[in-house]
């Protein structure tokens, strides 16, 4: 039987999750989310009928990996607070064959369940925008068995020609406001040996990242602008920003996309990602 999922309480995350386009998120044609939730699941290690679960599931990239891991013998959930992620990824999960999993609405910095529940927690491309990440991958600790398994992946380092593209938009933030690369690269996750020595001090153990090389292609500045309009950028910064400096900033962007174009006409950009896991303590 799988795990029953607890009514999350309201919390502030829920306005960031419901700035997540559901309908363009992951199908634009240029998402990595599918590949990065292959690959995390992979380092993670899931032994086949673990209790596993899935924090900000989105539409299900890094559960549906994981519920094959687990196989049938295994339970697997997926939270978030965005109700039309858990829709699409019921719909995926039933598609797959998959009955073991379970989707239900959970804030990633608290899940609501008891302590000791799960053999492995993974979280894909979510820790960078929680308001406080240490404090909830602490805290994740606690929902782990003994000697149970945290795999995460995280934005480690973003194609330098793109940079400047981003920064159009991050400088035309409301004053006082954080800007989207600011935001990722905060403590702890200025570098892998930062991140893993405060996981140390959280009393993870045998505390490992592998780092992964993504390559995205866009056919021009349009489609990148689609797929950043439904994914973290928006949702977590660029949303605040006035119509007017949108409208500029957006202007400044694509005249940078376009002295960036190949031959051919497209953008690429090559990222690095890490797939940070540890071992809670056993004690």
């Amino acid at each position: 039987m799988s795990k029953q999922v607890p009514q999350a309480r309201p919390q502030a995350a829920q306005r960031v999750a419901e700035g997540f386009a559901a309908a363009a998120y992951d199908s634009t044609g240029t998402e990595f989310f599918q590949e990065m939730g292959e690959h995390l699941v992979a380092q993670a290690g899931i032994a086949p009928g673990a209790i596993v679960l899935d924090i900000g599931c989105g539409k299900g990239a890094v559960t549906i990996p994981a519920a094959r891991a687990a196989g049938p013998g295994g339970q697997v959930t997926g939270i978030d607070l965005a109700g039309p992620m858990l829709e699409h990824a019921r719909t995926a999960a039933a598609r797959a064959g998959l009955p073991m999993v379970t989707f239900g609405p959970g804030d990633a910095a608290d899940p609501p369940f008891p302590a000791g529940s799960f053999d492995v927690m993974l979280a894909g491309n979510l820790a960078q925008f929680l308001p406080h990440p240490m404090t909830a991958i602490t805290g994740w600790g606690s929902l782990l068995t003994g000697g149970g398994t945290l795999a995460f992946s995280w934005n480690l380092a973003e194609d330098p020609y793109w940079v400047p593209v981003l920064a159009a938009f991050d400088t035309a933030m409301p004053e006082g406001m954080t800007g989207f690369t600011a935001m990722l690269r905060r403590p702890p996750f200025e570098s892998a040996e930062d991140l893993q020595g405060l996981l140390a001090a959280a009393h993870y153990r045998q505390i490992t990242t592998w780092v992964h090389t993504l390559t995205l292609t866009y056919r021009a500045p349009e489609q990148w602008w689609a797929a950043a309009g439904s994914q973290g950028p928006w949702a977590a910064c660029w949303r605040h920003i006035t119509p007017s400096r949108l409208e500029t900033a957006q202007q400044e962007a694509f005249a940078l996309l376009d002295q960036l174009r190949e031959p051919g006409g497209s953008n690429p950009r090559t990222m690095l990602f890490a797939c940070t896991t540890g071992r809670k303590e056993a004690r």
